[in-house]
């Protein structure tokens, strides 16, 4: 299995386990919104001007932000700034999910967040940053590309370990040699069987 491979998939596990992105009672919440301008038409908010959104443990902060309707749902947000920021609890049991782009689409019908230029995302300790990275609940999948300008073309990931019962439970024995600490990018991560 390639390096890319098994760094991405354990990337997925440990970056957004979750079946949706957010907690289920999140949708059942109202939207709150502040911003210095709003306006409303063709099924469309439009908000400008140090944007405010919350709705249950989602929460984003942009510079303007697009509100899609259809039949009186909301079908996508789309967050612009510099960067525009968001963050969701994926799980009652889980940390807060972190991201920032200048562009972040979330379409809510797909439980896809798709984050574009200067993209990073973060959750309990992991995180991946890239050009352009698209998460789908949905499929428990993560799609990650460096583009051609942003961090030198490249995807970058840091990916914490997952704690083992057992690790906590035997002590650590002595060593006189340096300690090895586990690779952080996704090049250097070897799989374990």
């Amino acid at each position: 299995m390639s390096h890319y491979k098994y760094a991405s998939g354990l990337l997925l596990g440990l970056l957004l386990s979750a079946n949706s992105l957010g907690l289920p009672e999140d949708r059942r919440q109202a939207i709150n919104l502040s911003s210095d301008k709003a306006t409303y038409e063709n099924n469309r908010g439009i908000y400008t001007g140090n944007v405010n959104m919350s709705q249950g443990s989602l929460k984003i902060k942009a510079d303007k932000l697009i509100i899609v309707e259809s039949d009186r749902r909301v079908e996508k947000v789309i967050a612009e700034g510099s960067p525009a920021h968001f963050e969701q609890q994926p799980r009652s049991d889980e940390g807060v999910v972190v991201a920032s782009a200048q562009l972040i689409e979330y379409s809510l019908g797909d439980e896809e967040i798709l984050l574009q230029r200067d993209a990073t995302i973060r959750h309990q300790g992991s995180k991946i940053s890239g050009d352009r990275i698209v998460y789908s609940g949905r499929k428990q999948m993560v799609i990650a590309d460096g583009g051609s300008r942003a961090l030198n073309g490249r995807v970058q990931m840091t990916l914490q370990p997952q704690s083992n019962p057992e690790d906590t439970q035997q002590p650590e024995a002595p060593s006189d040699q340096a300690s090895e600490a586990p690779a952080s990018k996704a090049e250097t991560t070897e799989p374990t069987p």
